[in-house]
């Protein structure tokens, strides 16, 4: 599933393409995965793009905004696959042909076969290119929001974990609230947007905390830590391109796997040795997720 580092990739790797693209037309192949009336931003051009703990905003011309939350298996791709659901055709000019309006094609119509010639056709039509939303599950999908409608939409989601705004005060202060243990706590994305399984397994094992403590309980010296541990991974994991689990959950958009899983320090290593003490990582189930600590060193 597509945490922070992920999308954030994301982000830096379609920035330099698609910004100052106009969206020339859309093909939703799967009427789920797509909310709202795609006549609305067809001609908009793509002026920014920014990130909101797992979400991902388009930002168009005219106070518009294609919103992308990729949920599990979702993500957005130079190139078609068979799990295609969305196809934006992207160009540098404005104006539209009649071969060019918004379709919905149904996913029974469109085949792996038939994508690659229709993205080629569109290359030569439009001087441009395709952006493809693939999903594997079907969870994930692209939204069309105002800039005002964005804003209501996002009131709930807590403060960005890479946010300045994420501070040892804010932290501490969130964690005194709360009688949960961390691990769950750490997940709730009213409190902290962008925090998912995997870094926070391996942010609590760097910062020594077990997981089951109660987040009301971590002194303050020990939230410093863990407000700490928390930035320090993410960050390194964006410079590793992201983490690209056993699943295959997550793709940069030129299809390529990141390479943070390299670097897990608990996560998806049950049974095998504590990168510390040796002993053998442990997983237990928290609220129907993983959670992979080290007993010892996380006593």
């Amino acid at each position: 599933m597509p945490e922070l580092p992920e999308v954030e990739t994301i982000r830096i790797q379609l920035e330099p393409k698609i910004v100052g693209q106009t969206i020339r037309s859309i093909d939703i192949i799967c009427p789920k995965s797509f909310c709202g009336n795609p006549h609305k931003i067809i001609g908009k051009k793509i002026i920014s793009l920014t990130r909101r703990g797992k979400q991902l905003s388009i930002n168009l011309s005219d106070n518009y905004v294609l919103l992308a939350h990729f949920k599990m298996t979702g993500g957005l791709f130079f190139h078609p696959s068979k799990h295609t659901r969305v196809i934006l055709k992207l160009g540098s000019r404005p104006s539209l042909s009649k071969r060019e309006t918004p379709t919905n094609v149904g996913e029974g119509d469109l085949k792996q076969k038939d994508v690659a010639p229709l993205s080629r056709g569109a290359v030569r039509r439009t001087e441009g290119f395709n952006l493809y939303f693939s999903d594997l599950r079907k969870f994930g999908w692209l939204k069309i929001l105002t800039q005002n409608e964005l804003a209501q939409t996002q009131k709930n989601l807590g403060v960005d974990i890479l946010s300045p705004d994420f501070t040892q005060k804010y932290f501490f202060k969130q964690l005194q609230s709360s009688s949960r243990p961390i691990k769950i706590f750490l997940l709730d994305q009213s409190k902290f947007a962008g925090i998912g399984n995997i870094y926070a397994c391996d942010s609590l094992f760097l910062s020594k905390i077990n997981p089951l403590t109660p987040a009301k309980n971590i002194s303050l010296s020990k939230s410093n830590t863990l407000q700490h541990n928390l930035q320090k991974i993410m960050s390194e994991s964006i410079l590793h391109g992201g983490s690209t689990a056993r699943d295959r959950g997550y793709l940069m958009p030129d299809g390529q796997g990141g390479s943070h899983q390299d670097h897990f320090l608990v996560y998806q290593r049950e049974n095998e040795k504590c990168l510390i003490c040796n002993s053998k990582i442990k997983r237990i189930k928290q609220a129907g997720r993983s959670t992979f600590y080290c007993p010892h060193c996380q006593k």
